[in-house]
Order: C-alpha cells, then sequence, then structure tokens
C-alpha cells in the first residue's frame, strides 16, 4: 500500500524505485547465517528516491531494508518462492485489487 501512496504523488520516481527494488532481487542470495546482513542496499541508492519521503508513512531507506530483509528471508527459507518479488513486478503494471489480493490471498493458504 505504501507504494500506492508514492505513486500517486509522483508515478515515474516510483516507478523507478520499484525498478531498483527488482534489480535487487536480481542480487540476493540464500544465507545460513544470523543475523542477516544486507547484500545490496548502499546509502547512496537512496539519494535519487528521497522526494518520495515527502508522502506516506514510510520512508525509501526504511522500504529498502526492510524489502532487502524479505527477500533474504524468502531466499533462504523458501529457494523456489517468488510472491515478494512477483508482487513488486506486478506494482504499477496490474490494478491495485489484483496486487492486494495476491498478497492476501496467498497469506491466508
Amino acid at each position: 500500500m505504501e507504494l500506492y501512496v508514492k505513486y500517486a504523488y509522483n508515478p515515474t520516481l516510483t516507478k523507478a524505485l520499484r525498478d531498483h527494488i527488482l534489480e535487487m532481487f536480481k542480487h540476493i542470495q540464500p544465507i545460513s547465517y544470523y543475523p542477516p546482513k544486507l547484500q545490496f542496499f548502499q546509502k547512496k541508492h537512496i539519494e535519487k528516491f528521497r522526494d518520495l519521503d515527502k508522502v506516506g508513512e514510510f520512508s525509501v531507506e526504511f522500504l529498502l531494508v526492510v524489502t532487502e530483509l524479505l527477500a533474504i528471508q524468502e531466499k533462504t527459507n523458501y529457494p523456489s518462492g517468488s510472491l515478494t518479488e512477483s508482487l513488486y513486478k506486478d506494482f504499477s503494471e496490474k490494478d491495485r485489487f489484483s496486487v492486494i489480493q495476491k498478497a492476501v490471498l496467498k497469506r491466508l493458504r
């Protein structure tokens, strides 16, 4: 939902953020240690998206870090899983209802 708020404010920049997140998924590897360490995130990544911090509840930095931690968890515990990545691919390509339904229904199963 957070990306939809940012998208309403600046669609072009939000799509660029989505593309950055999808690029991040390509670099994430499963881990065998705890606690997890970020594999892709760098502070400099947030600069070009800073304008999106003006709207919504969460900063771009928070979204990038949390999304990467989710990706690490998913690739570690569900190597063939791709729900998180799939939801980001669908964002701005499919209607909101379809994306939200996919996220909710997968969790209910």
